[in-house]
């Protein structure tokens, strides 16, 4: 049985995207694990806790779990299994851990998924979530809604060199009737000859999901990305995160913080 990972910390976005993930698993069928992660505060603070902070906290946690389990069950008409678990430890390095023991289809956040205090302390989590993870992580905006994925874009990095994970996406295109858009943003619309290879590689690759190529001109990535999601509506956008080239640092984080579809990462770590 295929397994499904959200994680939440309880707040409206962080749930709405356990909600997300848990349509996908009624869709797919899958396995539904709500994870939650009871932070350890850095040894660097001045943050003074009682002495039963994390007692009382696990305790909230298993409570929270326990509602929104129950929730999630009503809203899928208990058709799959849904399972909750939290641990104590950095929200990361936990999520790593059990995404190397279950691999799971993917890991769903918010985009937001980060408390006040959180962020005062580390920031959100979601960036390192999808820029690290060995799993796939889908970043669910807070408005977004599931029907199904009925059409795909896939961002490619004409400039990149890192590796991509081939087999793991095409997995992940086959579990649905997709139309795939392959997009493509350089400064014009014609390939050059470091770009041809790559082209050349992604028809190898995907040729069997008959992609629709889209190059567009755009002197900035991000903006010619966006405006592709504007125009051609996909139900889920797929980047991958790359050490090198256009999609290395600021583009990928700015998805990362404001996705305007679903948008599924996949780091250099997924192999």
């Amino acid at each position: 049985m295929k397994t499904i990972i959200a994680a939440t910390n309880f707040s409206a976005t962080a749930n709405h995207a356990v909600a997300f993930a848990a349509d996908l698993a009624q869709l797919l069928k899958a396995r539904l694990i709500i994870f939650n992660a009871v932070d350890i505060l850095p040894v660097t603070t001045d943050v003074q806790v009682p002495l039963d902070f994390y007692e009382v906290a696990e305790e909230q946690a298993d409570a929270l779990l326990t509602d929104l389990v129950l929730e999630m069950k009503k809203r899928t008409k208990n058709e799959i299994v849904i399972e909750a678990l939290y641990k104590v430890g950095t929200v990361v390095n936990q999520l790593e851990l059990l995404c190397g023991e279950e691999e799971p289809v993917a890991v769903f956040i918010a985009s937001e998924f980060v408390t006040a205090f959180e962020r005062i302390l580390w920031g959100t989590h979601s960036i390192p979530i999808a820029k690290r993870s060995s799993c796939p992580v889908v970043v669910v905006p807070a408005t977004a809604t599931l029907t199904d994925f009925k059409k795909i874009g896939i961002a490619i990095d004409l400039e990149g060199d890192d590796p991509v994970p081939w087999a793991v996406l095409r997995d992940w295109l086959r579990q649905f009737r997709a139309e795939i858009d392959i997009v493509a943003v350089s400064p014009n619309a014609e390939l050059s000859p470091r770009e041809v290879p790559l082209t050349i590689d992604v028809q190898e690759q995907l040729d069997s999901f008959k992609p629709h190529y889209r190059f567009l001109a755009n002197d900035h990535v991000e903006e010619g990305i966006r405006e592709y999601v504007a125009e051609q509506k996909p139900d889920l956008l797929i980047m991958f995160v790359q050490r090198h080239g256009f999609f290395h640092k600021s583009v990928t984080k700015s998805f990362i913080l404001s996705p305007p579809v679903p948008v599924l990462f996949m780091s250099p770590k997924v192999k």
